[in-house]
């Protein structure tokens, strides 16, 4: 069962110490003094920052920034996000006997909890994950009673989370259930499974909605190669379907998790999870040819070479093409001279 730690008599509290006269300083806790933790400064009983930018990365304060401090003197509540390369995840637990009923609380049992929340039926968790799946960075994932923020990418955070000292809008500060315990570490086998069982494939990799093709300058002439050539899409090992698309491991490289790519036939979609890139058919073609590896970009100079392999590998269809057009020719001569 979830509760509080309750120091003993003489035992000494380290989450949150007093200042002069007694007064309870808003100094942020021990564990949190992280250099993979970046803060954001948010309005003294809001939630959430007010000013643009606040989740770009070069924007995010370090533990021991001035701007933080000073923030944290003034009253003003912070929020937190794993940095660029952090292990880190943080849990928002929305609905904690919700969390409970699928198994929550006791993968959480033993890690840094915190909570504004006397019955603490809302609080949040702190762990660590070796593996979390890069598609998951710079991003954050909600289900129902649980959300998870992951660290940030080079660039910007997907979310962030309120972080003690703040004061929550019911007037109770956010504070540590028990200092003494550290930040546990999960695998992402664990986080995975427990997410299934709240909200099931919710944690699956998805193709992006946009951004997919890093090279569009010459997709339109890459259509035309998949038409020509007949260029057909490489499905995946031991495929599956889901929603529109098909799941399973990478026909180019090893996968671990044998589900690190994704392929929508309806929109000619290859796409690679571990390299985060995408490719059409003639991609996908120049990498089975050994033009490109899969990362690799599909660019004007492989273009050029997948080009040329192709006729020289296919001459009837431009042999074909050449009659077709000499047939055309032929057909608008008679036209006129009628």
């Amino acid at each position: 069962m979830l509760r509080r730690y309750q120091h003993e008599p003489g035992e000494q509290e380290t989450s949150i110490p007093s200042g002069p006269g007694g007064d309870v300083m808003r100094e942020l806790p021990a564990q949190l003094r992280r250099d993979d933790l970046l803060f954001v400064l948010v309005p003294a009983g809001e939630k959430g920052p007010k000013y643009s930018g606040w989740n770009l990365v070069e924007n995010g304060c370090r533990y021991d920034d001035s701007r933080l401090l000073e923030h944290l003197e003034s009253g003003g509540n912070i929020g937190c996000y794993p940095a660029p390369g952090s292990d880190l995840i943080l849990l928002d637990i929305d609905d904690a006997e919700e969390f409970s009923r699928h198994g929550g609380d006791a993968l959480v049992e033993g890690t840094l909890k915190y909570s504004a929340w006397e019955d603490l039926k809302k609080y949040r968790a702190v762990v660590t994950c070796s593996d979390i799946p890069s598609f998951w960075r710079g991003h954050k994932a909600s289900m129902g009673c649980l959300e998870l923020y992951f660290p940030a990418d080079k660039t910007k955070a997907g979310g962030q989370c309120i972080a003690p000292p703040s004061i929550h809008p019911n007037g109770r500060a956010y504070s540590i259930l028990d200092d003494r315990e550290p930040i546990m570490a999960l695998s992402w086998d664990d986080i995975r499974s427990l997410c299934e069982r709240i909200k099931p494939s919710h944690l699956e990799q998805k193709i992006p909605s946009s951004g997919i093709f890093r090279e569009p300058q010459n997709r339109p002439y890459r259509a035309l190669l998949k038409v020509r050539y007949n260029l057909m899409m490489e499905m995946p090992i031991n495929p599956r379907i889901s929603g529109n698309e098909v799941r399973g491991g990478s026909p180019f490289h090893d996968s671990s998790t044998g589900n690190n790519v994704a392929v929508n036939p309806q929109k000619s979609v290859f796409y690679c999870f571990r390299h985060q890139r995408g490719y059409d058919a003639a991609g996908v073609d120049a990498i089975r040819r050994g033009l490109i590896e899969c990362g690799d970009p599909y660019d004007e100079e492989v273009f050029k070479r997948h080009v040329e392999l192709l006729e020289k590998e296919y001459p009837e269809v431009r042999l074909r093409e050449q009659a077709e057009y000499r047939k055309q020719m032929k057909k608008k001569r008679g036209l006129r001279s009628g």
